[in-house]
């Protein structure tokens, strides 16, 4: 079975000591590896290898669409008839993601406000609508500075009363720099709040390589 690991431009640059190859499939490359197994168990060590293969690759391509674990294929047929599908969206998506890594943030709140509770039922209910408000305003503004420097972003606001927002950027490695100076500016002009990045990683919030399997 052909097990995928990423589709990246051709032609790939693959990682040294590797029995990887890249399949070329009508000017996309489909980077794959062989196993025996017709599935994949998804124990710790599988997906760490995997998310370790995958940063590999990424690390020695300019353009790459990572594919989720666990995506496996008969045979190269199969996998040629699967990217022949999605071709032009794959091919946008290499655009879209190339010179680019992604950068994970969440925002916590450290005060108890949000939790707070009292009064009448109408009263809870409007404190927790003028929480929520307040919530997607400071969002917004610490949102805004970081999505000025990406070439896209994903978030989400107020999953939990403490976590603020949670986001994902896609930014260009030209302006990394930039990215974590505007992420400075918000710690310093926010010290009730905790920030955490995580990253670069690649761009698995962006563009995946979404490819029936068989």
């Amino acid at each position: 079975m052909l097990y995928l690991y990423a589709l990246t431009e051709h032609p790939t640059v693959l990682p040294t000591g590797t029995p990887l190859t890249a399949e070329s499939l009508d000017g996309i490359d489909a980077v794959v590896g062989v196993v025996g197994d017709d599935k994949i168990e998804p124990t710790e060590q599988a997906i760490l290898e995997h998310a370790r293969v995958v940063d590999e690759i990424t690390a020695l391509n300019d353009a790459v669409l990572p594919a989720r674990f666990g995506r496996g294929y008969a045979d190269l047929d199969s996998l040629e008839r699967a990217v022949a599908e999605r071709a032009d969206s794959l091919r946008a998506a290499l655009d879209r993601v190339r010179g680019c890594q992604e950068f994970g943030l969440r925002v916590f709140s450290n005060s108890d406000e949000a939790l707070s509770a009292g009064g009448s039922g109408r009263e809870y209910m409007l404190g927790r609508l003028e929480a929520r408000q307040r919530a997607e305003r400071l969002a917004d503004e610490l949102h805004a500075p970081l999505a000025a420097v990406a070439r896209t972003a994903t978030r989400s606001v107020g999953a939990t009363p403490h976590l603020l927002l949670s986001a994902s950027y896609l930014v260009s490695r030209d302006a990394v720099d930039d990215f974590h100076a505007a992420l400075r500016g918000l710690e310093d002009a926010h010290p009730e709040l905790t920030v955490a990045c995580t990253g670069p990683w690649p761009p698995y919030s962006f563009a995946t390589a979404e490819v029936e399997t068989e």
